[in-house]
């Protein structure tokens, strides 16, 4: 017999009816939907969340307006517990043009950032990292509000969830952390998911409370989730609550679940949720045969009608197919002025926007491994920690996907974060948040991500094959990530302070042989260059060569070799690879009428490929002679010296490639 004890002794009648009407409409409507998909009026796919309406209801329940949750593809109910209407629901399922994401993603992969629920994506558990960020930026803004992440017990088995409960410990955020027990990870029971009795017991070693609760008692899961969104909310720091429930259903729609033992099925039925809660009102005199029957009508009819609406509605229009994949920023900075003062370094240049913009605007902040005290790995942070603090300069547990997921929780709620990476190498445990959540974020949601990936790359310090990849071909393939490579301190400087205010996600690639080894004069002040704008590195006339980063350096060198002989090179600097300056390009090529790009990312499927084609399909006929280009071969870095200046292309290559076109 469930009770109400706690919190859930608090709630008064309306909200227990409130609770029993929405666990009620989760399960009409879910299994409606479940119905059509199973008979050919869906399309897409249905999760259903049927026997888990206690368990949901009762977490989203707990949370107060102005908190977040973030939850999974099985979290419906939920969602709608959070203030999202049946019509934003099957609008999305229809993949109408005025649904949450506007026909670019179906079934219950939405959220609705507005009223607090965070975009629901398919690897899982992403939301965690996010919730993280998002609780993050409540304790540096000194807000009581919490975020609430939630998963399957499948979900646990992965790093994501671990580094984002980790890194939520460390920092002592105000974050619950909510795992719904539904006893199969699509057919993995949980003797294949993990060992041990209960999940909640991992707590003790994050050092936050766990508890273990019958997720089919909606009071018992409210109440334990109440005390853990208060303890939050006053400073507590995380906790992690096991709701053990189960599903009724399959994984998916076309799941017929035929892996579940009957004896096994018989038990949980019996422990239904929807028919203990009924008693427990009952009990009260809050519901008889009669009321529950004129509820169970009137939800049956809205969802009725709802759907026969939503079917009516307008589809996305085939011209808004590539719209929005980047949020437009309205106001952009000074211009650079003229360079004065002594030369500084790249790395100085660095150090300075990153100082001046978090002087600026307190929305800016650090966050990475060893940034703090340390000052970062090649000290480009170096006495930021002591300027402002470690609520803004703040060091991490080794977590790439919890750190790249984090800021973009903190992006949303609007932070600014610089995230640094102690090499670029180290992106790749970080791409699915970067490229499935930062990515997407407004192209799915149109709610911008404004937040800064740095950090070293290249080849050239003898560092061998997991310190020197140039990785901007790998993330220009992912719509939706800005790519820049600066090539001197000015472009550093005035390109940084520019992506710190850029609206979008930005990736920020620094060569790190360039750190210390190019120094120039700075134009004093405030000032940014554009982000997609390339520059004219040396004026030419006989043959273009299109290149960024370090490679700018061997392209001039080879330029003035070049001259000797009577050859005027171009070397066009690119220095933002997304968006690219076509335009500099082609004028380029239209002037020289020939073509050489340099690249140091390996050849196959890169940067200097796309180049290559535009040019041939749109400059054809500017062209006396084929596109050449200069890349590594297509093998890893190696550690010798010998080895690496055969990889990394020199001047030498790039002479070599010049006199082969004007001959």
């Amino acid at each position: 017999m469930i009770e109400a004890k706690g919190h859930a002794a608090e709630l008064s009648e309306a909200q227990l009816l409130g609770m029993y009407e929405l666990m009620l409409t989760g399960r009409l409507l879910e299994t409606r939907l479940h119905t059509m998909y199973r008979g050919g009026r869906l399309s897409g796919a249905v999760y259903p969340g049927v026997g888990q309406e206690a368990a949901q209801v009762g977490i989203a329940s707990a949370l107060d307006p102005g908190d977040i949750f973030g939850g999974t593809h099985r979290d419906l109910l939920a969602q709608l517990v959070r203030g999202v209407t049946l019509e934003e629901t099957l609008l999305n399922f229809y993949g109408k043009a005025a649904g949450p994401t506007r026909g670019r993603d179906g079934n219950s992969h939405f959220g609705v950032v507005d009223k607090g629920t965070l975009m629901v994506v398919s690897p899982l558990p992403d939301a965690y990292p996010v919730a993280v960020g998002e609780a993050l930026a409540f304790k540096q803004r000194g807000e009581r509000r919490v975020a609430l992440a939630d998963c399957g017990e499948g979900s646990t088995a992965t790093g994501t969830w671990h580094e984002a409960v980790n890194l939520a410990s460390v920092l002592g955020l105000p974050v619950v952390f909510t795992v719904q027990n539904n006893q199969f990870a699509y057919s993995t029971p949980n003797e294949g998911e993990f060992k041990g009795s209960y999940l909640a017991h991992r707590a003790d070693g994050y050092g936050i409370p766990g508890i273990v609760v019958d997720g089919n008692d909606v009071l018992e899961v409210y109440d334990a989730v109440r005390e853990a969104v208060e303890r939050a909310r006053n400073g507590g720091g995380p906790s992690l609550i096991e709701a053990v429930t189960f599903r009724h259903f399959g994984h998916a729609g076309h799941d017929p679940a035929d892996y579940v033992k009957p004896d096994d099925r018989a038990d949980w039925m019996a422990r239904d949720p929807l028919p203990r809660f009924e008693e427990f009102l009952g009990a009260r005199g809050l519901l008889d045969d009669a009321r529950r029957a004129a509820l169970e009508e009137g939800i049956q009819e809205k969802i009725r009608t709802t759907i026969e609406w939503a079917q009516d509605q307008a589809d996305p229009t085939p011209d808004s197919v590539a719209a929005d994949v980047f949020a437009i920023r309205t106001e952009v900075g000074p211009p650079p002025g003229v360079p004065a003062g002594e030369p500084i370094t790249m790395l100085d240049a660095i150090a300075r926007a990153l100082d001046e913009e978090m002087d600026r605007d307190e929305t800016v902040f650090i966050m990475g491994e060893d940034v703090g005290p340390f000052g970062g790995a090649f000290k480009v942070t170096k006495g930021l920690f002591e300027k402002y603090g470690p609520n803004r300069v703040i060091d991490t547990p080794i977590a790439e996907s919890a750190i790249v997921g984090a800021a973009v929780g903190a992006a949303l709620a609007g932070r600014r974060p610089v995230v640094e990476l102690q090499y670029t190498d180290f992106i790749y445990p970080g791409l699915d948040q970067l490229t499935t959540e930062a990515a997407k974020y407004h192209w799915k949601g149109l709610k911008a991500v404004p937040m800064v990936l740095r950090g070293p790359s290249g080849a050239g310090l003898r560092a061998g094959p997991f310190h020197s990849i140039s990785p901007e071909s790998l993330l220009a393939h992912h719509p939706g990530l800005k790519v820049i490579v600066p090539s001197t301190p000015t472009a550093a400087k005035g390109l940084l302070v520019a992506a710190i205010r850029d609206p979008n996600p930005v990736i920020f690639l620094e060569h790190k042989k360039l750190y210390r080894s190019i120094k120039e004069p700075v134009p004093p002040g405030d000032f940014e260059l554009e982000i997609g704008r390339a520059r004219i590195a040396r004026a030419g006339e006989d043959v273009t060569v299109v290149t960024w980063g370090a490679m700018v350096h061997t392209s001039l060198a080879a330029a003035v070799e070049l001259e000797a002989d009577g050859i005027s090179v171009e070397v066009v600097d690119l220095q933002t690879i997304v968006p690219l300056d076509w335009d500099a390009v082609f004028a380029s090529v239209a002037k020289t009428s020939r073509l050489v790009v340099v690249q140091e990312d390996v050849p196959f499927a890169s940067v200097s490929s796309e180049v290559a084609a535009r040019v041939a399909a749109d400059a054809f006929w500017d062209l006396d002679g084929p596109v050449l280009r200069v890349t590594p071969p297509q093998t890893h870095i190696p550690f010798a010296p010998v080895l690496e200046d055969a990889f990394v292309p020199q001047s030498a290559d790039v002479v070599a490639a010049v006199l082969r076109l004007v001959s």
